[in-house]
């Protein structure tokens, strides 16, 4: 990914009320992060965290802050040598359609960049703003089963009608995303959801 500048021309402040800073976050961060959470959970487009889960994470996170509040977030949670995943990716209301969204994403993408990961994935409901980024579809089969762990906690669970999105930096082989296919690392959904993806009558 290129260097991208913390504002775009469209969000320029006017003043200091409506500063906007993307930033790591820090713990003091995490209360207004799950406050921003738990309606998208509620709503189930987000998997519901916890205080803990927040805390014990709280170094994968990016923050939004306008004018000195948190607008928003988004995570780089690394699985594996080669491999992260983007989560809790979320604007909230009054900020959105204002480029944010796009804004800490890519600032996650350098991470991962500087990491020298190699590939990038997500679980998403927004296929169109991922692809605007330079991530291709893929078959959710092909994710390491580990990432299935936090999806009981989900209200669709075990129907899951999120697409799976990849950002390769480099290129790689067809066949399973992540650990070497000798580790136990890939699920059949099929055999974990019966019925997923048979029509119904």
């Amino acid at each position: 990914m290129t260097e991208s500048n913390t504002l775009t021309q469209s969000t320029v402040p006017n003043s200091d009320v409506d500063r906007v800073v993307i930033r790591p976050a820090i713990a003091s961060d995490v209360r207004a992060i799950k406050d921003l959470v738990d309606p998208f959970a509620r709503d189930a487009v987000m998997l519901p965290k916890s205080l803990t889960d927040l805390y014990e994470s709280v170094r994968d996170f990016m923050v939004i802050e306008v004018g000195g509040e948190i607008a928003g977030m988004g995570a780089l949670h690394v699985l594996w040598e080669d491999l992260a995943e983007i989560r809790t990716l979320a604007v909230h209301p009054d900020h959105q359609g204002k480029g944010f969204g796009k804004q800490v994403t890519i600032k996650l993408m350098e991470e991962a960049e500087r990491l020298e990961v190699g590939r990038v994935f997500a679980l998403t409901y927004q296929e169109k703003f991922f692809k605007s980024l330079g991530f291709r579809v893929v078959d959710k089969q092909l994710l390491p089963k580990k990432i299935w762990g936090d999806c009981i906690h989900c209200k669709k669970f075990p129907m899951c009608d999120e697409i799976a999105v990849v950002y390769d930096f480099r290129p790689y082989p067809e066949g399973p995303i992540g650990p070497p296919p000798e580790l136990p690392q890939v699920i059949d959904l099929k055999v974990l959801v019966p019925g997923l993806g048979e029509k119904k009558e």
